[in-house]
């Protein structure tokens, strides 16, 4: 996992209590910790790479009635950047999905090459079209349609990260060859 000083858990929101705020974070090093060292010796090496100094992760709970994306990415100072909205239930917290899973998609978008690396989204495209990814996601959610090749790039990382030897795997050989290279450039 990435030492304290290059992670950096922002949590959001006046209204939470310091024992709320400890929970959060204590809830996200948890997820953290689950995920393979691999995916950290990469993700150390895309932050050398952007000359950032930490994984840069805002969390910012919302109100139990509040409609939202519970994930969502952009920049900060042309840097990637993730914000998690989990909604703020009495309970605890609701993260929509599993946490664990929302990290390895932060992660994957933190890793994930710019557009100038014409060469892997090039390498990814044709393996995501090899496997005709879309078409199979499509046949699950029809929002799969639109995706952009990086959001695929991330639900599939983040698969791969979770369960590289999942029963599933040999229907989208290219695209798990392609996690597998990639993978191995982490060794």
């Amino acid at each position: 996992m990435l030492n304290e000083s290059r992670l950096n858990i922002y949590v959001r929101g006046s209204d939470l209590s310091r024992r709320q705020r400890e929970r959060i974070q204590a809830q996200v090093h948890t997820g953290l910790r689950s995920l393979p060292t691999w995916v950290f010796d990469l993700l150390r090496e895309r932050i050398d790479a952007l000359d950032i100094a930490n994984l840069p992760l805002i969390i910012e709970p919302q109100t139990a009635g509040s409609t939202h994306r519970v994930l969502s990415l952009g920049r900060i100072e042309d840097r990637p950047a993730v914000k998690l909205t989990p909604r703020l239930l009495a309970e605890g917290l609701d993260w929509g999905q599993d946490l664990t899973r929302l990290l390895a998609k932060a992660v994957a978008y933190v890793m994930a090459p710019d557009e100038r690396d014409t060469d892997f989204w090039q390498r990814w495209k044709e393996a995501a079209d090899s496997d005709r990814l879309r078409e199979k996601g499509e046949a699950l959610a029809s929002e799969y349609r639109d995706e952009t090749d990086l959001s695929l790039f991330i639900e599939m990382f983040a698969a791969y990260a979770l369960s590289p030897e999942h029963h599933r795997w040999p229907e989208l050989p290219r695209v798990h060859s392609f996690l597998d290279r990639w993978r191995e450039y982490a060794g």
